[in-house]
């Protein structure tokens, strides 16, 4: 397992590359290694600006928590947290758990976000990389980079961060071993992706794995943390989301887009996982 060894030397608390050496224009936002020991660490996704970012927080050791929407879990080593801002996500250091060590990665840009939001969809908020994965890779040597004073131009910041999303959307694109029954969880939720604008069933998302629904339903909750059924909402209320963010349609148009039967159905599942009705959702500009 990847430890604080591999990097250089963590100070207290935590040691930070930041925007003094590279300009605000880089893609590449602030970059590090941490060690939280207080439950004073805790971040809110709606409570850090209009700006829009993406985050990853490989776990190295010790467990922090996270809550995506209505689904909270631990955070172990050997995770990593994919997450955008502004966003309904919070996480912290649980009471309950002495210390969180991570690196972490975070990123700028209009196409890295746009590319950040399939990577999320396809690995999910909680993402297991292996250690030596290229995606891990790029970022310990982006961080170490950073800690020695190397990168000094935006232009060498850029290319830290492409090559950490190209990493990241080939870990989303390596397809499993064959008869491997996460290569088949996998295939019901891409072709849930690709179909979120129909009526989709559980019955019907087995059928793509090849398994049994009850078969299915339970390997799918192990992998992913809730139930196909509440995971496949949460899919029709992030492109819902999407589409109240980037274009004027309105919400009957979006319901028929994300597989909600109707507006009024849209707006009591929006309001429930959100906290507010779409209209005020696309009003706020979050």
């Amino acid at each position: 397992m990847l430890t604080p060894d591999h990097l250089p030397p963590l100070g207290e608390r935590h040691v930070f590359f930041t925007e003094k050496t590279v300009p605000l224009r880089a893609m590449l936002g602030t970059v590090g290694h941490a060690r939280a020991t207080s439950t004073d660490y805790s971040w809110h996704g709606q409570k850090r600006g209009r700006a829009e970012f993406s985050l990853m927080q490989y776990t190295l050791a010790g467990r922090g928590r996270l809550r995506v929407g209505a689904v909270e879990r631990d955070v172990l080593p050997g995770q990593a947290m994919l997450l955008h801002f502004p966003d309904d996500n919070h996480y912290w250091l649980p009471a309950d758990s002495s210390e969180w060590r991570f690196i972490f990665v975070c990123l700028h840009g209009r196409e890295l976000s746009r590319l950040w939001r399939i990577i999320e969809t396809r690995l999910g908020s909680w993402a297991t990389l292996a250690p030596d994965s290229p995606a891990v890779d790029v970022a310990v040597r982006m961080i170490s980079a950073a800690l020695r004073g190397e990168i000094d131009s935006a232009f060498k910041a850029s290319a830290f961060a492409y090559e950490q999303v190209m990493a990241l959307s080939a870990e989303a694109r390596t397809p499993r071993p064959a008869g491997n029954v996460n290569n088949a969880i996998e295939r019901a939720c891409l072709y849930a992706e690709q179909n979120v604008h129909r009526p989709l069933t559980v019955d019907a998302l087995a059928n793509q794995a090849g398994l049994s629904r009850f078969h299915f339903t339970r390997l799918f909750a192990a992998q992913h943390g809730l139930p196909p059924a509440a995971w496949l909402v949460e899919q029709r209320v992030r492109e819902a989301a999407r589409l109240l963010r980037g274009t004027r349609l309105p919400l009957k148009d979006i319901a028929a887009r994300c597989g909600f039967p109707n507006e009024n159905y849209l707006c009591r599942v929006f309001r429930r996982h959100s906290g507010m009705p779409p209209g005020s959702y696309r009003r706020s500009g979050a």
